[in-house]
C-alpha cells in the first residue's frame, strides 16, 4: 500500500472539511464521531456490514460518490448541497471518504457500491488494507477536528 497516497488522500479530505466548516462545527464533529466509532464497529461486525450500515444511515448513492470523485471536495460539496441533516450527511461523508481513499489506493476497483461490497466479501486481503484507511482516518479526524 502506498502510504504517501493514503496519508495525502485522508489529509485532503479532513483539511477540506475543516476549511469549509471549521474544526468545531456540528458537521465536522459528527464526521469525527463516525471516524472514531466505525473502526471498532468494522472489527466486531465486519467491514462489509459497517459499510452497509454507513450507507443505510447516510444514503448509498451519496456514499457511492466516493468511487467516482476526482477530488475530495467534490464529495463534500455535493453532500452539503443535499437537504439531509448533519447526522445523515456525516455518515455519507465518512463512507464516501472511505471509498474515495480505497479507490485511490486501488484496494477496490468497482464503481458501484454493490460491486465494492462483493469485492470486499471476496477478498480478505482488501478488507485488511481498508482497516489501515479506517485507522488513519480516525487519527487524522481526532487530530484536526475538535470535540
Amino acid at each position: 500500500m502506498d502510504e504517501k497516497t493514503l496519508l495525502d488522500s485522508i489529509l485532503e479530505c479532513i483539511n477540506y472539511i475543516v476549511s469549509k466548516h471549521g474544526p468545531s462545527s456540528d458537521i465536522a464533529k459528527k464526521v469525527r464521531t463516525r471516524a472514531r466509532s466505525m473502526p471498532e464497529y468494522s472489527f466486531t461486525r465486519g467491514l462489509v456490514y459497517a459499510l452497509v450500515y454507513v450507507a443505510s444511515r447516510g444514503s448509498k448513492d451519496l456514499v457511492e460518490m466516493g468511487l467516482k470523485a476526482q477530488k475530495c471536495e467534490e464529495i463534500i460539496d455535493k453532500i452539503d448541497e443535499t437537504k439531509k441533516g448533519n447526522e445523515e450527511k456525516s455518515y455519507a461523508i465518512y463512507g464516501a471518504i472511505l471509498l474515495y481513499v480505497a479507490k485511490k489506493l486501488n484496494i477496490v476497483k468497482g464503481d458501484t457500491f454493490e460491486r465494492i461490497i462483493y469485492e470486499l466479501t471476496e477478498s480478505p486481503a482488501a478488507e485488511i488494507k481498508v482497516w489501515s484507511v479506517l485507522d488513519w482516518l480516525k487519527r487524522f479526524a481526532e487530530a484536526y477536528i475538535h470535540e
